[in-house]
């Protein structure tokens, strides 16, 4: 299973998301960085997500962390979740602000059969 999370705003913003995910002992060894294609004009790769392998034991502590990442940001910032199961089903959230984020964590709870 894997989700990719994606943040409007600068790519210091997913930097600091891959930071805060990596802080997580559960999460460790299992998030990267996801470059976007470089484009003619570009002076390097451009970053457009922050991508995390899970298990059904990870699942919970990135739904949590991602959580406590959006209200300890305080600058309201547009998070896309995008969760792929195994099996190939796939779904897609977005959230504007930590107080969204408790129906988004819900809906991708029920996804992962937490």
């Amino acid at each position: 299973m894997t989700a990719a999370i994606s943040v409007d705003g600068a790519d210091d913003d997913l930097r600091t998301l891959a930071n805060w995910l990596r802080d997580e002992e559960d999460l460790r060894g299992r998030v990267t960085l996801s470059s976007a294609p470089i484009e003619d004009g570009d002076m390097g790769p451009v970053l457009d997500a922050v991508v995390v392998v899970l298990t059904s034991a990870t699942a919970t502590t990135l739904i949590r962390s991602l959580k406590e990442w959006l209200i300890a940001s305080r600058n309201a910032k547009k998070v896309t979740l995008k969760l792929t199961a195994q099996d190939g089903r796939k779904l897609e959230l977005t959230c504007g602000s930590a107080e969204e984020a408790d129906a988004v964590m819900d809906a991708a709870r029920k996804f992962l059969g937490q």
